[in-house]
């Protein structure tokens, strides 16, 4: 289906709207009608991203047999997935909510 979509580009794309929206928020602060959409958009990469890498990981290992050695490896994949994910969700809903 998305064979082309990997963790590694997840990664990197969730990593730069991460890094985007930690950039947005103290500009949001100060003009929160100017840069909402920005902020919003940045959040939402992020958490899309976050939430890929979960399933592309439990996917993995559910279907995927493979060796020992991969699972610091897929641990931090999960931990990944997680950081971007979680902060952006709960952030996302914080700024839906008002």
């Amino acid at each position: 289906m998305l064979r082309w979509w990997t963790i590694g580009r997840a990664t990197g794309v969730g990593v730069s709207a991460g890094l985007a929206a930690l950039i947005l928020w103290p500009i949001y602060a100060a003009w929160q009608e100017r840069v909402l959409w920005a902020f919003l958009a940045s959040l939402t990469v992020a958490a899309l991203c976050g939430v890929s890498i979960l399933l592309i990981t439990f996917t993995d290992i559910l279907f995927r047999r493979r060796a020992r050695s991969l699972r610091p490896i897929r641990a931090f994949d999960v931990a990944v997935g997680l950081l971007l994910a979680g902060p952006s969700l709960v952030q996302i809903e914080a700024l839906l909510a008002r």
